[in-house]
């Protein structure tokens, strides 16, 4: 059965789905408005806001989602977005437990941290100690396999292998 809690690494934290049906049970007379602040080929900036049936604003979330952060984000960067500016709203108006976060967002944290990171900066040193050419193109071609179309890793890459370039042609 699907509670809407969520146990990441000792501590529980609510979905975004959770808060919404908590903040509509108590509230349902309330609001929440989303609003998008910017959104280009790399990045969606999102802003959702609780308001009471006044129309005064209670309480705001801003959020923001990079489209290479994941395969779901190349696809849909601005429904994760809005989904966390919407949690992050609901947390500013109590709705969130005991963790500000919500649950999307601590499992999008602990992902974006991945051994990914280390991996790449494997690649990085093993460009980095290419012995000729030959070797630097085929090391290159193998991180940026790695790097799965994920722009800082390819910087990261293509950085060290321009470096590594000059040194071998010097």
């Amino acid at each position: 059965m699907n509670t809407g809690i969520v146990n990441i690494r000792g501590k529980e934290y609510q979905t975004v789905a959770l808060r919404v049906q908590k903040f509509r049970e108590q509230h349902p007379d309330w609001s929440i408005i989303t609003a998008l602040i910017s959104r280009d080929a790399d990045t969606v900036v999102m802003l959702a806001s609780v308001m009471n049936d006044q129309g005064r604003i209670i309480a705001t979330g801003h959020a923001e989602e990079f489209r290479s952060a994941s395969q779901i984000n190349s696809t849909s960067a601005l429904e994760n977005c809005e989904t966390s500016a919407i949690g992050r709203a609901l947390a500013a108006a109590g709705f969130g437990g005991t963790e500000f976060a919500s649950a999307n967002e601590v499992q999008n944290a602990i992902h974006q941290q991945s051994p990914k990171k280390v991996q790449i900066n494997s690649y990085v040193k093993k460009i980095e100690e290419s012995a000729n050419l030959e070797e630097l193109k085929t090391n290159f071609k193998e991180a940026f396999g790695a790097a799965q179309s994920d722009a800082g890793s390819i910087a990261a890459i293509t950085v060290a292998k321009d470096k590594r370039k000059l040194e071998l042609a010097a």
